[in-house]
């Protein structure tokens, strides 16, 4: 549990709400985003066929990760339009997964989406950060604000791919197709390397059990080939709960799961 100021919690929200399927894909249930949260941020992750987006905003909370449709996600933003300051609380209710934004009297209570797959962020946005720092990686960064992209926007204006290359100290190369050249000019930033200081957060949430590890937001079968979600790391001394992926109805302690299930072998993402 945590408190969070609610503007902090709508701009997070705002910068993946873009990065979705389109309306005329059949998505179904891959039309979620994922709220995450470790001891010092959480995260919002939103993803389509194309794009991977992820925001974070500093927060003093458990580890957890949920999967909530774009629907209740955006009931939750216009709730938070009336809001200042609320409580975000991840708890099981009547065998389900749920998040739970309080402020004073005032509550909203958004299901959890535990059916859908694990997307696997943390290790796509390593490869990504590697690959960029990578002695034989060739080319210089293209670095464009929000205003910059705005005035690109309309050179694919037939459906072409826009390609931004940089010239280094000449600034960038922007084409569109066979009838369309441009030049950004440079720019010079003051603030952070990007990519730095996200170690925290993309390491995984592995835990000890028994002498093997768990993960956080994990799938994992057992003998009966049922699947099961490690949807938090457990507090000291209490025991893991897993949520069942096929029935998310179905909320159980990890023995009562080892009972019937013998054994539980770790699902690739």
């Amino acid at each position: 549990m945590f408190t969070i100021k609610a503007r902090d919690l709508a701009a997070t929200l705002d910068r993946v709400a873009p990065h979705r399927f389109r309306a005329d894909e059949d998505a179904g249930d891959l039309d979620a985003l994922i709220l995450d949260c470790t001891p010092g941020h959480l995260h919002a992750v939103a993803y389509s066929d194309r794009t991977l987006a992820v925001a974070r905003t500093s927060v003093a909370g458990d580890v957890w990760t949920a999967l909530i449709g774009y629907d209740d996600a955006a009931a939750l933003r216009g709730w938070l339009e009336s809001s200042e300051t609320v409580t975000v609380e991840h708890v099981t209710s009547g065998g389900h997964q749920q998040l739970r934004f309080t402020e004073g009297p005032a509550e909203i209570t958004v299901p959890a989406a535990s059916h859908v797959g694990r997307l696997p962020w943390r290790a796509l946005l390593r490869l990504v950060l590697d690959a960029r720092d990578h002695p034989l990686a060739v080319g210089r960064p293209v670095q464009l604000n929000a205003d910059d992209l705005a005035l690109w926007g309309n050179a694919g204006g037939d459906g072409e791919a826009i390609e931004f290359r940089s010239l280094g100290p000449v600034g960038t190369l922007v084409t569109a197709g066979a009838d369309f050249l441009g030049l950004q000019a440079p720019h010079t930033w003051d603030g952070p390397t990007p990519g730095e200081g996200w170690s925290s957060s993309l390491r995984t949430r592995r835990f000890p059990f028994a002498g093997t590890f768990l993960e956080v937001g994990a799938r994992y079968a057992d003998c009966t080939r049922t699947v099961w979600v490690v949807p938090a790391r457990p507090g000291r001394g209490e025991e893991p709960t897993l949520v069942c992926a096929d029935y998310a109805a179905v909320t159980l302690p990890i023995s009562q799961v080892l009972a019937v299930g013998k054994f539980l072998i770790r699902l690739p993402d």
